[in-house]
């Protein structure tokens, strides 16, 4: 499936899940939540590829896709994107149509206060160039809180639901939490609807 109306997140989800797993056989970590993003963000274009036969682009700075989608890059652009980069980029016939930001949001993120982060960031790209935007996290219990719980918590701050899930999986050598692989479009079509009918406010 490469239509221009598919919908990546649970493929997103399962390989992300994947990734956990593979990393913790190959690295022998002790907890989950100790893999590298960048990790997660190869197996998950690899992935990715192999399915959809998709181009895939791990970390790939805005300023690049904002010029492979023809943009001139101005020193307003340069300000606003230069130092920020997508942890996937999705590419389908030489030109971007997608990115994919990618969290650990383990106790260290508590309130999810990174993921929206990443979110407002690429939010700030996808009303500049209309591109889909994927939001993917490896989500884990903490104490006293569960993955569920959380996960309700922060969709109701990120304004928006992660539509696939891979399942609940015990965390690895008898830790003693769980963690879910969540991911989700938070900016495609429908959002592009709304901006272009939305009434313009003068400022």
């Amino acid at each position: 499936m490469t239509s221009e109306n598919a919908d990546y997140s649970q493929s997103i989800a399962n390989y992300g899940a994947a990734a956990v797993k593979k990393y913790r056989d190959i690295s022998g970590i002790r907890n989950d939540n100790e893999i590298p993003e960048i990790f997660l963000g190869g197996q998950i274009a690899i992935g990715l590829h192999e399915e959809f036969r998709l181009q895939c682009h791990v970390e790939r700075y805005y300023e690049r896709i904002l010029e492979d989608l023809c943009f001139t890059i101005d020193s307003d652009l340069k300000k606003a994107f230069g130092s920020k980069r997508a942890d996937v980029a999705l590419y389908r016939d030489g030109k971007p149509f997608a990115i994919i930001e990618l969290k650990i949001c383990d106790e260290r993120d508590r309130n999810g206060r990174n993921l929206l982060d990443d979110l407002e960031k690429m939010r700030e790209l996808a009303l500049k160039t209309g591109i889909e935007i994927y939001l993917g996290t490896l989500m884990t219990d903490v104490r006293k809180v569960e993955c569920a719980k959380r996960r309700a918590t922060i969709e109701k701050k990120l304004e928006g639901c992660f539509s696939a899930h891979s399942s609940l999986e015990p965390a690895g050598y008898g830790a003693g939490w769980k963690w879910q692989f969540l991911a989700g479009q938070f900016w495609g079509k429908r959002q592009r609807a709304i901006e272009r009918v939305r009434p313009h406010i003068p400022l």
